[in-house]
């Protein structure tokens, strides 16, 4: 279906309901009542009829147009309050990608949609932004154009060459990479490649990517690969290269009451005591991630296995202590 701007939508909705009523109004009658000229409300009808396919007739015993089919409804969007607001959150939800290179394209498909509401059903975010909110951080792709020739070559399956900053090793190096796939962990992006260096699937950032290019070479990823599977032993996003291992944590009754409120792992798995405390078990293959995530509940938060990660926690917390003089 053809889509009509803003203006003109409220017209063609008014045009309907004055069509509607019976009182088979003509192009002068319209443009007097919606303050345009005759010409204007032609364009409309016309618009109507081999847009949209509206049955618009115009009866010369009457002077003016009516409907064949007097059942027919335009095809205009009908949202409920609920799908208002839902609208409103994805809107807002947009407002983290605005710095990414979907940003633009997002905005405009939103502003193309919220152009098919008519009035009676207008996103009003002045109105809902006084109700409601989303805080949540920002991402970040680091340089626009590197993400975007990254993006590119991940949907045309273009092999790539990565000048690439390591954290881990503070240090730069040049990578060739086949790129799988890109996704957006809690605000975060990550690449997923096969490092032609390394000879298996890494996960970069994009926004430690210095420079890009295309070597010229295409790839074919392998048929078996699901980012499900890959991502599947990582607390957030980090992975480990073993077979995953249980991870046991028991909060007390305080913090116990916020932990279950959500799921932290699609491996999660919860068990009440009757002091209030609760046990929650996951399967990693990567500890430093979930490492972090019990440091934050301090003493609230007992590592029970595996003796890895709770020999990490203790000497983390020991290293805080003689940061303090302790």
């Amino acid at each position: 279906m053809h889509l009509a701007s803003r203006p003109m939508l409220r017209r063609l909705v008014l045009v309907d309901q004055r069509i509607r009523s019976g009182t088979y109004p003509n192009a002068r009658t319209l443009g007097a009542e919606l303050e345009v000229s005759p010409r204007t409300i032609y364009r409309d009808l016309d618009f109507l009829r081999y847009s949209w396919g509206v049955p618009i007739e115009f009866c010369p015993r009457r002077n003016g147009f009516f409907y064949r089919d007097p059942d027919y409804a335009l095809p205009l969007l009908r949202l409920t309050e609920g799908e208002l607001l839902a609208l409103f959150v994805a809107e807002r939800v947009l407002q983290h990608y605005r710095n990414t290179p979907y940003g633009a394209d997002l905005a405009t498909a939103f502003e193309k949609l919220s152009a098919q509401l008519p009035d009676t059903v207008s996103l009003d975010l002045t109105h809902l932004q006084d109700a409601y909110s989303i805080r949540g951080p920002e991402t970040s792709v680091g340089d626009l154009e590197c993400f975007r020739k990254v993006a590119r070559a991940v949907q045309q399956s273009r092999q790539l060459e990565l000048v690439y900053w390591s954290a881990s090793h503070n240090e730069t190096c040049r990578r060739v990479v086949d790129p799988y796939h890109l996704t957006s962990v809690s605000g975060d992006w990550y690449l997923i490649a096969y490092c032609h260096l390394r000879e298996e699937v890494r996960m970069f950032v994009p926004a430690r990517i210095q420079s890009v290019r295309e070597t010229g070479k295409y790839f074919e990823r392998p048929a078996d690969f699901r980012i499900e599977e890959y991502l599947d032993g990582s607390f957030r996003a980090l992975r480990g290269d073993g077979r995953p291992r249980r991870v046991r944590l028991r909060f007390n009754a305080v913090a116990a009451r916020w932990v279950r409120e959500k799921q932290w792992h699609p491996s999660q798995r919860l068990r009440s005591y009757k002091d209030g405390s609760l046990e929650v078990c996951f399967r990693l293959t990567h500890l430093d991630e979930v490492k972090r995530w019990v440091l934050s509940y301090g003493s609230a938060c007992e590592v029970l296995e595996p003796a890895e990660l709770r020999q990490q926690v203790v000497e983390e917390l020991q290293r805080t202590l003689a940061g303090y003089g302790q």
